[in-house]
C-alpha cells in the first residue's frame, strides 16, 4: 500500500496539528483543557472543567503520532493525563464524570460507563493492545473490576456515587451500548451477551435507542427521547458476531438497518431522530454516522459473507479508535523492542543497561539541544519478560539507536544482524522470515516468570478481591483486532 510519490505530507500536517493542541495539556494536573484555540492556545476564559472521557481518550492517536515521528512528547502528555485521572480515583477504584483540571477536584462524582466516561475505559484496554504498555492493562483491570462490582446490575449498568457506591441514577444511557464490544476485546463474553440482549430489547421496543431509558419506570427518560444515529449498539453487535458467529447478531443488524432505512432516511442522507416514540425527524446528521454507524453495519454483514476485506485479512491487524478509525498494529507502532528511538524504549545490549532517552523538548532537556539520557529501568521492565523473541541489537551510543529500514519497520522482510551473517558463513542455516502480521501475546499473570520491581509495586496496590468479581484476562487468539 506504499505510494512512491508520498513523502509524509499528511504526517507533517498531523504533527503540526498536534503541536497546536499541546498547550491544552499545560495544567497542574496534566489533565488537558476541553478545547484549545489552534492559533492562540488556550483562551483565558476557557472552562477548567473537563470530562473524564475528554481527558482520557487521546492515548491511541497521540501515541501513534509519537511513534511515527520519533517525538515522545505526544505520547507522554496523554499518558500523563490518564495517570492524572487514575491517581484521583476513589478508594473503590471508581472515577467521576467531570473534574477540575487545575485543582484535581471532582465536580461531578457520578460514576458510570456511559456519558462523559465511556471511552476512558475503552482506551485503557486498547492502549495496552496497541502499544503493549502493561501499566494501561493494570489500570484497565482495576477499573473493570470496580465497574463490574459496583455498576453492574445484571444485565444493566447503573450510575453510583464514586466514593460510596450509593445508587444515583437507574438509567440505561445509549452511550453504554459500546460496553459489550469492549468486553469482547477483554474476553468476558457471557455478560456481554446478556447486556447486549437487554440493550437490543430497547431498540426493538422503539425502533431506535433513546438517549436515556429509565430502568425504574421502564420508559423513555424525559428530555432524552432522541436518537442521533449513534453507532454503539451496532458496534457491539459486530464484535459479538465476530466472537460467537451466532446468526442472531446478523438478525439484530438487519433489524437496525431496517430501522435506519425506513425511519431515518431523508432527502439528502439520514436524519437525527428527535423522538424515538413518534419517529420525528430532525434535519441533522452527525459525521460519526458515516465514520462508525454504517461502517460497523458493513463490517458485520461483510464478515458474514467472508473475511475478504482489509480489516479481517489485510496486511496488519487493526485497532479501532473510539471514532471508528483504523490504527494498524505495525511493528513500528506495536513492537517496542524493534523501534527504539522514541521515549520509553531502548536497544538491548550485552554490556549496557537499558536506557530511556528524553527528547530536547521534554522537561528534562530544555536547557540544551544536545542529546541527553537517563537510566530508568522501570520504564521498560515489561520488555524483559516479554514472550516475544528478542533480536540481538547493538550500537547504543550516547542516546542513538540503529535505524530501521522501511521493510523492517513494516515487517515485510528480515535483515540479519552482523552476528547472524558471521554464523551463516560457517554453518548453513534456513532463511528466516518474519510474519507480516505481528502477534501480541497477552501474558498470563499466573505464569512462573518473576515480575519486575515496578510490577511488584503495582501488585501491592491492589485491594483484596473478597467481594469483587473475578476479571478474566484479555484473550487474543491470533492477533489483535480493534474497537
Amino acid at each position: 500500500m506504499r505510494i512512491p510519490s508520498y513523502d509524509d505530507e499528511l504526517l507533517r500536517l498531523a504533527e503540526d496539528l498536534a503541536r497546536r493542541m499541546l498547550p491544552a495539556f499545560d495544567t497542574p494536573t496534566g489533565i488537558p483543557f476541553g478545547s484549545v484555540n489552534l492559533l492562540h492556545g488556550v483562551d483565558e476564559n476557557e472552562s477548567k472543567i473537563t470530562s473524564t472521557a475528554g481527558g482520557g481518550t487521546l492515548t491511541l492517536e497521540f501515541g501513534v503520532l509519537s511513534r511515527l515521528t520519533n517525538d515522545p512528547v505526544f505520547e507522554q502528555v496523554t499518558k500523563n493525563a490518564v495517570q492524572g485521572l487514575w491517581a484521583r480515583r476513589s478508594k473503590i477504584n471508581l472515577l467521576g464524570a467531570h473534574i477540575d483540571v487545575f485543582s484535581g477536584e471532582w465536580t461531578q462524582k457520578d460514576a458510570g460507563i456511559g456519558t462523559s466516561i465511556d471511552s476512558f475505559y475503552e482506551y485503557l484496554l486498547k492502549a495496552y493492545l496497541l502499544f503493549g504498555d502493561e501499566e494501561y492493562l493494570f489500570m484497565f483491570q482495576e477499573a473493570y473490576r470496580a465497574a463490574m462490582h459496583y455498576l453492574y446490575n445484571d444485565p444493566w449498568y447503573v450510575e453510583v456515587n464514586m466514593n460510596s457506591a450509593a445508587l444515583v441514577w437507574p438509567l440505561f444511557n445509549s452511550l453504554q451500548a459500546f460496553w459489550p464490544g469492549l468486553q469482547v476485546l477483554a474476553g468476558d463474553i457471557d455478560p456481554a451477551i446478556r447486556t447486549h440482549t437487554a440493550f437490543f430489547s430497547v431498540w426493538k421496543r422503539y425502533g431506535f435507542t433513546p438517549e436515556g431509558f429509565n430502568l425504574a419506570t421502564l420508559s423513555v427518560q424525559q428530555g432524552q427521547k432522541s436518537y442521533p444515529l449513534r453507532p454503539e449498539l451496532i458496534e457491539s453487535t459486530y464484535w459479538l458476531y465476530k466472537a460467537t458467529r451466532n446468526p442472531r447478531y446478523l438478525d439484530a443488524g438487519r433489524d437496525m438497518l431496517a430501522s435506519l432505512q425506513y425511519g431515518a432516511r431523508c432527502t439528502c442522507g439520514y436524519c437525527h431522530i428527535s423522538d424515538v416514540e413518534f419517529h420525528q425527524q430532525e434535519d441533522h446528521m452527525e459525521s460519526f454516522f458515516l465514520a462508525e454507524t454504517v461502517k460497523y453495519l458493513w463490517l458485520l454483514f461483510d464478515l458474514a459473507a467472508g473475511p475478504d476485506n482489509l480489516v479481517e485479512n489485510g496486511p496488519y491487524k487493526y485497532i479501532f479508535s473510539t471514532e471508528g478509525h483504523l490504527l494498524p498494529a505495525t511493528p513500528q507502532i506495536s513492537l517496542v523492542r524493534e523501534h527504539c528511538s522514541y521515549f520509553g524504549a531502548y536497544c538491548r545490549s550485552s554490556n549496557l543497561r537499558p536506557e530511556t532517552f528524553v527528547s530536547d523538548i521534554s522537561k528534562d532537556a530544555r536547557e540544551t539541544n544536545q542529546s541527553q539520557s537517563y537510566t530508568d529501568p522501570d520504564a521498560t521492565n515489561f520488555l524483559s519478560h516479554s514472550r516475544l523473541k528478542k533480536s540481538p541489537i547493538s550500537g547504543v551510543i550516547k542516546g542513538f539507536c540503529p535505524g530501521l529500514t522501511h521493510e523492517q519497520r513494516f515487517g515485510i522482510s528480515y535483515v540479519a544482524s552482523e552476528e547472524d551473517i558471521e554464523d551463516e558463513s560457517s554453518t548453513p542455516r534456513k532463511t528466516e522470515v518474519v510474519n507480516s502480521h505481528p502477534v501480541m501475546v497477552v501474558l498470563n499473570p499466573s505464569s512462573t516468570r518473576e515480575p519486575s520491581d515496578a510490577h511488584k509495586d503495582l501488585d501491592n496496590r491492589q485491594e483484596p478481591e473478597s467481594e469483587s468479581q473475578s476479571v478474566p484476562e484479555p484473550e487474543i487468539e491470533e492477533s489483535v483486532s480493534g474497537k
